[in-house]
């Protein structure tokens, strides 16, 4: 794979990768260094890997083998996953991140099919570029009216989401 493709793949497995070893590990500071450590090794051994190979699969293992050396080297903390089980558990989070990748995409599609309002509303928030006093004023609402909106655009989405899994199960 030429040089340009292979970091082209390296960024665009970011989110991924972050999923999986965020599932192994249940800990998001500890998640972004891992994730870090893994990407330096796939950039210094990029020349190791084999054109016409699985990018994600030698990707993934490599993340599998920093966990293990993160969880290796924490033993002095006072809750240590097993390597073993962290090692069962791989399998299960490869899919769980591919999942979130998933529900990402249609996450993204789902807000595009909000109202103009709400979903300026939710990026306001949620993009913490407005408090929910400042929506309240904005809107001539009470805060816990504006709670309210939020949670409803929250519950819609969910449920966008939710039916748009079912249809990709469905096909």
């Amino acid at each position: 794979m030429p040089s340009d493709q292979y970091f082209l793949a390296v960024t665009a497995i970011q989110n991924k990768l972050y999923a999986f070893i965020l599932s192994l590990l249940a800990d998001p500071v500890a998640a972004q260094d891992v994730l870090q450590e893994t990407n330096l090794v796939l950039v210094r051994k990029a020349a190791d890997f084999q054109t016409g190979a699985k990018f994600e699969a030698w990707a993934y293992s490599t993340a599998r083998f920093q966990v293990m050396a993160h969880l290796r080297d924490r033993n002095r903390d006072r809750i240590v996953l097993d390597e073993t089980f962290a090692e069962k558990l791989a399998p299960e989070a490869e899919v769980m991140a591919e999942e979130t990748e998933q529900r990402i995409r249609l996450l993204d599609v789902c807000i595009e099919r909000l109202s103009a309002s709400h979903r300026t509303m939710l990026h306001k928030r949620y993009r913490k570029e407005s408090t929910m006093e400042d929506l309240a004023d904005e809107h001539g609402k009470s805060i816990s009216a504006i709670k309210q909106v939020l949670y409803r655009i929250r519950s819609l989405l969910a449920k966008c989401v939710q039916e748009r899994l079912q249809e990709g199960a469905a096909t």
